[in-house]
């Protein structure tokens, strides 16, 4: 988990430390030179690249696709979300006045919770090593790219803010997958228990996947401080579509047996508060 973060913290400086290094000329006051090219020529134009940092309390939730998992042996619905935060680095390159490209990485607390009810119909609830009930409230982290197109208002008149609009996809790393849980099962003798964890880490072969896909959607304002430094805040969603979110059958916790669960979808509200510089 350290060594991504390092390293995604590392790319992101290297980038912004190689922006600062670029230097301006003013090709106006030199003679034309048919030999010379232009720094625009031949370097990034930093007059359309800014970056900013953030931080965003944020609300997650897992939202199963289906009342019933695909084999049809257990019932599964949604029993809540989870509060959670995100912060990071971004980075906008505008290729026209109001059009850009956004991209960064941020840190995200994720998770939601599940209930899964055996369906008697499917299952023989009377067998040893039978899963009852599962009562899940996942706690995931993950590490999110985003690739966005974003595009804004002009300046409004006597305040300099403008109205900011951004629609893209997030590519996200799981760097750290927990969950809390009471599963009701039948012991080898038959005899009803239930198993509890807490932050128990889940460690079963793809019990969560190792990359998710989320379709990103954002709007807010920004608001001009000094000439270089803007303030902005707004409303983000994520919503997640591939692939599942949660794999119970590979789960290995403390209780026998084993639970499905249809496709889970990872989706989450996020506020973000932050500076342009």
């Amino acid at each position: 988990m350290k060594k991504n973060l390092f390293l995604f913290i590392f790319l992101f400086s290297s980038l912004l430390t190689s922006a600062q290094k670029y230097t301006y000329e003013d090709v106006s006051s030199e003679p034309a030179s048919k030999n010379k090219r232009s720094p625009s020529q031949d370097k990034l134009d930093v007059n359309k690249l800014r970056f900013g940092a953030f931080i965003a309390p944020s609300l997650t939730w897992m939202h199963p696709v289906a009342s019933a998992s695909d084999d049809g042996r257990y019932h599964v619905s949604s029993k809540g979300s989870r509060a959670g935060y995100q912060w990071g680095l971004v980075a906008e390159y505008y290729f026209a006045d109001n059009y850009g490209f956004v991209s960064g990485f941020n840190i995200e607390l994720a998770g939601g919770k599940l209930m899964s009810t055996a369906n008697t119909n499917h299952v023989d609830t009377t067998l040893p090593n039978t899963v009852i009930s599962a009562n899940m409230n996942y706690k995931l982290q993950y590490i999110d790219i985003p690739f966005a197109l974003k595009l804004r208002s002009d300046e409004l008149p006597k305040t300099g803010m403008r109205i900011f609009g951004q629609i893209g996809l997030t590519v996200a790393f799981n760097i750290s997958r927990k969950a809390n849980y009471d599963v009701v099962y039948n012991a080898a003798d038959t005899i009803r228990v239930t198993a509890s964890g807490s932050n128990e880490i889940l460690k079963g072969t793809l019990a969560t996947p190792p990359i998710m896909l989320q379709l990103n959607v954002g709007a807010g304002i920004e608001y001009p401080i000094t000439e270089k430094l803007f303030f902005f805040t707004g409303l983000y969603f994520n919503n997640g579509f591939l692939p599942t979110a949660i794999n119970p059958q590979n789960f290995e916790l403390g209780y026998k047996g084993s639970f499905t669960n249809p496709n889970t979808r990872l989706n989450s509200f996020a506020l973000r508060v932050g500076l342009f510089f």
